[in-house]
């Protein structure tokens, strides 16, 4: 997928990628969604003693990228945050079903599938809920990437996954929520994360979430700025 001897070179060659990442509506795929992840990851990561050279970046499947870093092999899996049911709901506003405008839904990490016609009763009726209170919104933002990184780490502890010297995961946040403090909801995430046993799997864990990168190991949580080399 990329090469790179240094960090300008691979600066370049990220800002030559095609990130773009099409409407639900409109054909969206895995492939978009990993190609602008991992450019995103890689470019925040430079400059922060996470990568070095000769660097080498392959698409592959289960993990879904392996990096190369002079001689050592890191293999990435990636997965996406986002409520099920409020990615329908996307779909079918796009359609043009229901408001402009709408009050952001609750969601619950794991909640079932509902059909499209009750979807569609929901984006037209608007209802506003109950609203967040404290720091319900963090505390909401923690459980939903806690589920998803336990999700994937017990789909890839079945047969079928190569296991390399590292492995990080990386997750493409679209878990909906007003005004999240990430750096307030990270303390939640970490409690849930060195509570559990994901990093004896993952050495780290990686969040593009807003206007940050979120790295999540055994020594802590830590913000990196999204750098973006595509406007």
């Amino acid at each position: 997928m990329l090469q790179a001897y240094s960090d300008s070179e691979l600066l370049k060659v990220l800002a030559e990628i095609d990130i773009s990442v099409p409407r639900r509506s409109e054909g969206r795929t895995k492939d978009h969604t990993e190609r602008y992840a991992i450019a995103h990851l890689l470019s925040a990561l430079v400059g922060k003693d996470r990568i070095s050279y000769p660097l080498c970046l392959i698409q592959r499947e289960r993990p879904d990228f392996l990096l190369t870093l002079d001689t050592k092999q890191i293999g990435i899996e990636h997965t996406e945050a986002v409520p099920q049911n409020e990615a329908h709901k996307t779909v079918l506003r796009e359609k043009g079903n229901g408001p402009d405008v709408y009050f952001i839904s609750h969601h619950h990490s794991g909640e079932p599938k509902k059909a499209a016609k009750e979807l569609i009763e929901e984006i037209e009726a608007n209802h506003g809920g109950a609203g967040w209170a404290g720091d319900s919104v963090e505390r909401e933002w923690a459980d939903a990437m806690f589920h998803f990184i336990e999700q994937k780490v017990a789909t890839l502890l079945k047969d079928g996954f190569e296991w390399f010297e590292k492995d990080w995961l990386l997750i493409y946040d679209n878990w909906s929520l007003p005004a999240l403090d990430r750096h307030k909801a990270a303390p939640f995430l970490l409690n849930l994360v060195t509570e559990s046993e994901v990093l004896h799997e993952f050495e780290r864990i990686y969040i593009i979430t807003g206007q940050y990168l979120c790295e999540v190991a055994s020594t802590g949580i830590q913000f990196y700025d999204i750098n973006d080399l595509w406007n």
